[in-house]
């Protein structure tokens, strides 16, 4: 949950106090310091670009699974894309799935969603979060699906960063010691590295 949490500040940050759209969110572009606070990184480039490259070069880099369906006709990423891509990690975290382990070509969210149709929801978790005393099985339920709804296909169903981050404080409230935290980095800022544009 504070990963979960902490990602979305950041996101908020990006989206909110900088008009920033990352167009590449991704497990793989979120550091975690020891005290397992996520800082966002590669959301530079899209920034830096002029806005007529910037779409397709936001297209194209997209990293499949967590990619937006809408994305590739679109060419145009948004903060509905971003959530998407926000949703994509939620499931990865909750299944302890990549998006590019699911087999016959399904991705992960639509193997997820297909699981808790046919009511077999239990077998989406990852066993360890399970076991875990510190999540009820409410808590896991609930964020399910709010994940569910972040990566649902039609961007105008899925919720703004605002209301994620709510629903997320609603089913687990932080604690006095920080839990759910994001934390803030040297800059200032909850969730972002601020000047760091690509991985080194």
């Amino acid at each position: 949950m504070r990963i979960i949490k902490g990602i979305t500040k950041g996101l908020l940050v990006l989206h909110t106090r900088h008009n920033i759209i990352h167009g590449n969110l991704t497990s793989n572009n979120v550091l975690l310091d020891v005290d397992l606070n996520p800082k966002i990184l590669d959301y530079g480039f899209s920034w830096l670009m002029a806005t007529a490259v910037n779409s397709n070069m936001i297209a194209a880099a997209g990293a499949l699974g967590y990619r937006a369906p809408e994305l590739s006709k679109l060419k145009k990423a948004n903060t509905k894309t971003d959530i998407y891509s926000l949703g994509a990690i939620m499931l990865e975290l909750l299944t302890g799935k990549s998006t590019q382990e699911v087999d016959d070509g399904v991705g992960l969210p639509q193997w997820v969603a297909s699981v808790v149709n046919e009511e077999r929801t239990n077998e989406v978790f990852e066993l360890k979060l399970m076991k875990d005393s510190y999540a009820t099985g409410d808590e896991l339920l609930n964020t399910l699906k709010l994940a569910l709804h972040c990566v649902d296909p039609s961007p105008v169903a899925r919720p703004e960063v605002q209301l994620i981050l709510q629903q997320l404080e609603d089913i687990k409230p932080e604690t006095t010691t920080g839990e759910g935290g994001g934390g803030t980095s040297s800059r200032g800022e909850a969730g972002v590295v601020l000047g760091h544009f690509f991985h080194y």
